[in-house]
């Protein structure tokens, strides 16, 4: 449904030295998120900014989580950045910076639909999860751009900052673009 408000929340973190969980959009929480709606989120876009200061690669995974409880969780990966030095694998000080439009430059108004239904989303498919992992049990708070006592539900975008190889850190800046329904 074109014609719905959009938002935008960014999600930063400086020297991430270890694969870390996010909460990108609480979608249950709209007194500390720009939304009103809780039944659906519609990712429209994704820009992010890197700096890793180590030699080694880095994955950014943006997805939603399709289901948890206070043991574990299930997320499908819509999208991953990949963070590695394609001219000098041993460069310690790559810089990223990219962006992805769900809309397909307003082709695709909705964006990525991400409605979860019975712990699966409806409209996207995706072999590309993390099945069953304590990253995403819904009572540990996670940090998010409204600070650092999130705790991640169905129907929530979050984000894993994965270090893939090498060791160091990871500076990043990860703005989403979306709509609630």
């Amino acid at each position: 449904m074109p014609g719905r408000p959009s938002h935008v929340v960014t999600l930063g973190a400086e020297a991430v030295a270890a694969s870390t969980p996010y909460v990108l959009v609480d979608l249950s929480d709209t007194t500390n998120f720009p939304h009103t709606v809780t039944t659906e989120l519609h990712l429209l876009g994704l820009i992010l900014s890197a700096e890793k200061a180590s030699d080694g690669v880095y994955d950014v995974w943006v997805g939603v989580v399709t289901e948890n409880d206070a043991t574990n969780g299930s997320v499908t990966w819509v999208h991953c950045f990949h963070l590695e030095s394609v001219i000098n694998a041993t460069d310690s000080t790559d810089r990223f910076h990219t962006s992805v439009d769900f809309t397909l430059g307003g082709r695709n108004p909705e964006g990525v639909n991400l409605v979860v239904v019975s712990g699966a989303l409806t409209n996207f498919a995706s072999n590309l999860t993390q099945a069953d992992n304590v990253n995403w049990q819904n009572d540990t708070n996670r940090a998010s751009p409204v600070g650092s006592t999130t705790k991640p539900g169905t129907g929530d975008i979050v984000v894993w900052v994965e270090e893939v190889s090498g060791s160091g850190t990871l500076d990043f800046c990860l703005t989403g673009i979306y709509e609630a329904a």
